[in-house]
């Protein structure tokens, strides 16, 4: 294998001028896109890196440094992922210093966001990037990286590539996907840059997504741009791994020392019987891990899966049961149809389980009116989530819901965001302190760094707990009398 068939992808931060900034959440985690893209590349014969420019800035790396990764090799193609909207500034400046570096080296983007506007990419930055593949780029990008290697520039006709030609007019042919999940090869982190070696307590460099389906969502909300058959981009049907393919898969992440997973709601469009394998799989198979995140949304599953989900073997088994807003008449107008009291019966039956229940809420869509706000409210108090994220609704361009009548004017937003936000700290805290007095496990984690008589370890449910203790208590399990809680952590005693 010669230099030349080296292809690098990159994975953006969100903006040079916040690079020192703590990214967020989903930002910091390995790009299962460009992994997959990576993996399909390899398999027919090519070296490819991932440089992770928001892992590095993360870890204190320096642009030098960036840059000086960047020119340590050259590659015949660069192909950045655009994920999602707050990445487009990050996208537009990698192109840029890439450019400065390599001038004549071809850029491509993709990803969700970069498929969605790929036109106004392609209309608007030609000069900076060479094309945008839209949707599952797998073939795309390996008939792009084949074109490259072979003729030095990039075949104008590759199905599924926008691209805008030498007359000024933009050329874009649908790639018709019809690869089968289950024959695309395995995913790996190995071989993504920079490689960290994990802080105390830091579970990120642990985490690992599993790909369960392609095709879109299954829901048509009218406020997403994934809704109205936007989100196929190429597949004209879902798709979905296997259960067998998916265990096969964890087993390798625990080979690279992954044992936090999330698996992604859409799978669960699948119904019942492909989850309760997987589990039944993952037992017979003892593979074990710290942590197992199940993303579910309403309407796909019969209440009884949270029993199936709870014995998934894992330290700590969580559920997000998302749900968005109180309001079925909201609901309705964004186009998702559920029914409260079956939500109700749900949560009371996955409140009787030993996960962890999480959720997100969704408030000043269009339309939605105080009343509508007081029973979104109303539903956060009756649910009770041990913890839960709440967003504000923005327009996305191009979406039935940003040109709908009745937005909620700004100033009302911001004061049913900050009436939600003390309502879920409230229960959060509360949830929180339900265990006082109990002696429970933990897992330790580090020294307290403001108090060197103090450890710091977490409850299978991920709250903090501090006690008295020394490092010879890092990495193993103690248990901890909870004297006191003070909102989102513990103050204990090691009991034994």
């Amino acid at each position: 294998m010669n230099k030349k068939n080296f292809v690098c992808l990159i994975q953006p931060h969100t903006s040079f001028k916040l690079m020192n900034v703590q990214p967020a959440l989903f930002d910091q985690f390995d790009s299962i896109g460009l992994m997959s893209l990576s993996a399909y590349l390899k398999e027919k014969g090519y070296e490819v890196e991932i440089l992770h420019l928001a892992k590095a800035f993360r870890n204190g790396y320096s642009l030098q440094q960036v840059i000086d990764k960047i020119k340590s090799r050259e590659p015949i193609l660069f192909g950045i992922g655009n994920m999602w909207v707050h990445q487009s500034v990050g996208m537009l400046e990698t192109a840029t210093l890439l450019k400065e570096i390599y001038p004549n080296i071809p850029i491509i983007v993709g990803g969700q966001h970069a498929s969605f506007f790929s036109r106004d990419i392609v209309e608007s930055y030609s000069g900076l990037i060479d094309g945008v593949i839209v949707g599952e780029g797998e073939e795309t990008l390996y008939d792009v990286v084949k074109s490259v290697e072979e003729s030095g520039i990039i075949e104008k006709s590759i199905p599924g590539l926008m691209v805008k030609n030498s007359n000024g007019e933009i050329e874009y042919t649908r790639r018709d996907i019809k690869l089968e999940l289950d024959n695309l090869p395995f995913l790996s982190h190995k071989g993504i840059w920079p490689k960290i070696d994990p802080l105390p307590g830091d579970i990120i460099p642990y985490a690992a997504a599993l790909d369960t389906v392609r095709g879109g969502c299954p829901q048509s909300c009218v406020h997403c741009l994934e809704g109205n058959g936007l989100g196929k981009l190429g597949r004209n049907k879902r798709a979905f791994h296997s259960p067998e393919y998916l265990i096969d898969q964890m087993k390798l992440y625990l080979q690279e020392g992954k044992t936090n997973i999330l698996i992604q709601d859409s799978f669960y469009a699948n119904g019942n019987k492909p989850i309760e394998k997987f589990v039944d799989l993952a037992k017979q198979e003892n593979l074990f891990v710290d942590a197992m995140h199940f993303f579910v949304e309403p309407g796909y599953l019969s209440s009884d899966i949270f029993k199936v989900l709870e014995s998934f073997p894992a330290q700590k088994v969580a559920v997000d049961y998302g749900i968005e807003t109180g309001s079925e008449k909201v609901a309705r107008n964004m186009g998702r149809y559920y029914n409260l009291d079956k939500i109700y019966r749900d949560v009371e039956i996955l409140g009787k389980t030993k996960t962890v229940s999480t959720a997100w809420w969704l408030i000043s869509l269009p339309g939605e009116t105080e009343e509508d706000f007081l029973e979104t409210v109303d539903v956060v108090k009756k649910v009770r989530y041990d913890s839960a994220f709440t967003f504000i609704y923005s327009k996305r361009t191009g979406t039935p819901a940003a040109v709908m009548e009745n937005q909620v004017p700004e100033d009302v937003v911001k004061d049913r965001f900050n009436r939600l936000l003390e309502t879920v700290q409230t229960i959060g805290r509360e949830m929180s302190a339900r265990d006082t007095g109990k002696v429970m496990e933990v897992l330790v984690e580090e020294q307290n760094s403001q108090d060197k008589h103090l450890m710091t370890g977490r409850l299978s449910n991920n709250l903090l707990v501090h006690f008295e203790g020394d490092t010879s208590l890092i990495g193993q399990l103690c248990q901890v009398r909870l004297d006191e809680c003070r909102g989102f952590y513990y103050m204990g005693t090691k009991v034994g």
